[in-house]
């Protein structure tokens, strides 16, 4: 098995970095309840912008905007149309014995973090869904000093390169997509090797 080490995902910092320096050149992120979280969470935990949308993106995009009522259960994405149906979802998912289910604007995982909030409905709430995903992602780039690194750790553990190259060249095609970044040629050969 290919492993990707530390260094490698660090040369893709200069890709995820663009976030923080183009403003006026962006793409907005759309006007959904996600994405207005979105831009008063980046700003009050000090994260690029296009960082956190492009997480946002990678987690729940759907249709141009994020999905407040989405669902991963255990592998599967499901996209609901109101917070009622999200939760009788999530509810026949338990009974059903699903244990791993990631939930609103950011997917949060229930199973790792659900104690954290006062119940599931709360979970759901874009505004509580985005903050909680900031401070979780403020956390670990303070903890791996990159910003690359806070959003590899962001989707997978610290023992699967395999996902988190994955997952990091996901956001950053979105980072392209929405205007908040461009291919550097280390990127590149990052993700097309």
């Amino acid at each position: 098995m290919k492993t990707y080490p530390r260094r490698a995902l660090l040369l893709i910092t200069a890709i995820i970095g663009l976030g923080a320096s183009i403003s006026d050149s962006h793409a907005s992120a759309a006007s959904g309840a996600c994405e207005r979280e979105i831009r008063g969470a980046a700003a009050r935990y000090g994260i690029p912008e296009g960082i956190l949308y492009s997480v946002g993106l990678t987690e729940t995009g759907r249709k141009g905007s994020l999905q407040p009522y989405a669902m991963n259960i255990e592998g599967k994405a499901v996209f609901l149309s109101s917070r009622e149906e999200a939760l009788e979802a999530f509810r026949q998912a338990r009974r059903s014995g699903a244990k791993l289910i990631d939930v609103g604007c950011m997917q949060i995982n229930h199973h790792f973090h659900g104690e954290n909030f006062p119940s599931v409905d709360a979970m759901f709430e874009p505004r509580r869904n985005v903050e909680y995903a900031a401070k979780f992602l403020t956390n670990l780039h303070q903890r791996h000093e990159t910003w690359t690194m806070a959003v590899a750790r962001y989707h997978a553990g610290p023992n699967n390169d395999p996902a988190q190259k994955r997952y990091v060249c996901r956001v950053i095609s979105n980072l392209v997509a929405t205007g908040y970044g461009k291919w550097t040629p280390n990127a590149k050969n990052f993700c097309d090797p």
